[in-house]
């Protein structure tokens, strides 16, 4: 089974964090480096701490190749 997550993360008073309606989460900050990834990852997209979507799934999917 594929299972595709989609989320908005932000920088809120200067942490990366998410909000999921679905689940009741509201300015969940990310943790465990998540956040030092997420700097390295968007380091190149303009005012990303504005947002951005992040599309990622627990399970590797086929035909995919990371950019």
């Amino acid at each position: 089974m594929n299972a595709i997550n989609v989320i908005s993360p932000y920088k809120h008073h200067g942490m990366w964090v998410f909000a999921d309606a679905r689940v009741g989460l509201v300015q969940e900050p990310f943790v465990s480096g998540a956040d030092t990834w997420i700097d390295r990852v968007v380091a190149d997209i303009p005012d990303a701490g504005n947002g951005f979507t992040l599309i990622f799934s627990s399970t590797p999917q086929r035909h995919f190749t990371p950019r």
